[in-house]
């Protein structure tokens, strides 16, 4: 029994239930994502979203889920009175679903007011991703975001206020070497101001068919190296205050994936592992850079274990040996995992 479904979620949705309520992105001009430039946004008829969540119980009639996502981009830019009659169709299909949860852009969630965004949450859907990126004017200019970093802290902030439970997407390295120091100080400020439930982080993967894979070909855009990309991730870390936000390198395009926790509780912790790595010498920074990145390693432990460094030194000697840039290599790498 066929239903649709959208190509994209959140790395952690990866067990729930997907509904497709809207087709692509309502912006789609971000220069960093290439994911929807070939297709046309749209939105679902309500009672297509609605045939479609009761196929799916029918369809999983025996499986217990608690979550589900909306799809696409970002179903939060329906009107809440196209909203709520989905919200309210998963909740009586899926009777023990417990979080029902949509990406949602800044400007999507300043559309709607505080009462309307509590009446969704009432309803069901309590769980919001926001892409803000950066927190840092100059680099929302660079990447075309559409939003400014007040924009980003005021939709933030509006939606803890409602009792959303707030996850906030950032990019490190998205600034490249001329707004790295920027990217980690304001992006730090704007979200000790939100104080948002999850600090979600994912390293920037240039991809070459996006706009800002052209300013990178071109000139524009100067490259970060993966231990840039660290020192940025670590200033930002610094600068966080300690506040009850759980921060997560969750997606295998990130280099330090056991750098997470709960900043009032692990901040040290999270700092000390990447002290770790910076302390390494150039040689095994690098063998660790290109190792992650060639599925060799998955934590800095796993350079103890036997023959792995020798085949990745090999493997790196062997780039050298062909004048390739490291890395530019592992950007590639890096984009090939998204």
């Amino acid at each position: 029994m066929f239903y649709e479904i959208g190509p994209i979620r959140p790395p952690s949705e990866s067990q729930s239930l997907l509904i497709r309520v809207t087709r692509g992105c309502h912006w789609n001009k971000c220069y960093f994502c290439g994911l929807y430039k070939d297709c046309n946004f749209s939105t679902r008829p309500v009672d297509d979203v609605i045939a479609d969540i009761k196929k799916a119980a029918e369809v999983y009639k025996n499986h217990n889920y608690t979550s589900c996502f909306l799809q696409d981009s970002d179903a939060f830019v329906l009107s809440t009175n196209r909203l709520l009659p989905i919200v309210e169709a998963v909740k009586r299909e899926f009777p023990n679903m417990k979080y029902i949860t949509s990406y949602a852009r800044v400007d999507s969630i300043l559309r709607k007011s505080e009462s309307e965004i509590v009446e969704l949450k009432q309803a069901g859907l309590n769980h919001l991703y926001c892409g803000m990126e950066s927190g840092c004017d100059d680099v929302l200019k660079l990447i075309n975001k559409g939003v400014t970093a007040e924009q980003v802290e005021e939709a933030g902030v509006l939606a803890k206020k409602a009792g959303m439970i707030l996850s906030e997407f950032i990019l490190l390295g998205i600034g490249g070497k001329k707004y790295s120091e920027d990217n980690a100080l304001m992006t730090a400020k704007v979200l000790n101001a939100i104080r948002p439930d999850y600090i979600r982080v994912h390293a920037t993967a240039i991809k070459p068919d996006t706009q800002l894979g052209e300013m990178l070909k071109n000139g524009k855009f100067e490259l970060q190296s993966e231990e840039e990309i660290v020192r940025e991730q670590k200033l930002f870390i610094e600068n966080l205050e300690e506040i009850n936000s759980y921060y997560v390198n969750e997606h295998i395009v990130n280099l330090l994936l056991e750098v997470r926790g709960n900043l009032a509780q692990d901040k040290q912790k999270m700092l000390a592992i990447i002290n770790m790595f910076l302390s390494m010498s150039d040689e095994e920074k690098e063998n660790f850079a290109v190792g992650r990145r060639i599925n060799q390693y998955y934590t800095l432990s796993d350079m103890s274990i036997d023959g792995k460094r020798k085949r990745v030194s090999e493997y790196v000697n062997k780039l050298k040996a062909e004048g390739v840039d490291i890395s530019l290599a592992c950007n590639m790498l890096r984009s090939q995992m998204i």
